[in-house]
């Protein structure tokens, strides 16, 4: 019985032809997120800034009160312990 041939390129030259038969839309992809990123309303030197004070802002404040709660905690733990 004639062992029938593969059409879908699954021997080792298929693969490797494969990579270069997709290459013309990879090369659209980037293409295509090169465009998007021209439609990307980028924040100014002096949004950039405040923004990123904002942040420093709020994560010292959390950083702040999680110090505390977790101080508290410790003081009473101890307390109850007794140590």
């Amino acid at each position: 019985m004639a062992v029938a041939k593969r059409e879908d390129g699954a021997g080792f030259g298929g693969r490797f032809l494969n990579r270069f038969r997709n290459i013309g839309s990879r090369f659209t992809f980037l293409r295509d997120v090169w465009n998007e990123l021209k439609k990307v309303h980028w924040p100014t030197r002096q949004q950039l800034l405040i923004y990123t004070s904002v942040v420093l802002v709020a994560v010292g404040i959390f950083s702040v009160l999680t110090w505390i709660v977790d101080s508290g905690l410790t003081y009473v733990m101890n307390f109850l312990i007794g140590s």
